[in-house]
């Protein structure tokens, strides 16, 4: 199975958990004289079951992630922790630009005047070259995803 077979294994385990938990819960009480739809006691053996699957996929997705290398050496652990941090400072270039350009909201002359303490235009365009490394990361990532084996 290819990594990016399992990455898409975890997410589905991950939703029938999340259906099941529900569905236990909603069948923990029903109306005095009625039967209920699922026993919940059987939908937690089945909840179990998911859940070692579940367990199972992220420990194998873990141990193929810092072991498979992208082209530049780099593990695919590493690879996606910068992606991570590369989407996090993309977020605060971007949110402090829009933070920091004027907004129309003063009334009257009267009002305080608020001026951007930054170049809007530079954090902008140094928030568009994260976004692009991030994508290029990312392209890479997906690269490793489709051509590694699951441990």
């Amino acid at each position: 199975m290819k990594l990016a077979e399992a990455l898409m294994e975890r997410k589905a385990a991950k939703t029938k958990t999340e259906e099941l938990k529900k569905r236990i819960y909603q069948s923990s009480r029903i109306q005095e004289g009625d039967t209920a739809i699922e026993n919940p006691l059987s939908l937690i053996e089945e909840l179990k079951k998911e859940t070692a699957r579940f367990e199972n996929l992220i420990i194998r997705i873990n141990r193929t992630n810092n072991a498979a290398k992208l082209s530049d050496e780099m593990t695919l652990m590493e690879a996606i922790v910068k992606k991570d941090m590369l989407n996090y400072l993309h977020l605060i270039h971007a949110n402090l630009a829009d933070k920091a350009t004027p907004a129309p909201d003063r009334y009257s002359q009267r009002e305080i005047k608020t001026v951007p303490n930054v170049d809007i235009g530079e954090i902008r365009k140094k928030a568009d070259e994260i976004a692009k490394e991030y994508r290029m990361l990312d392209m890479k990532i997906q690269e490793c995803n489709w051509k590694t084996e699951l441990i």
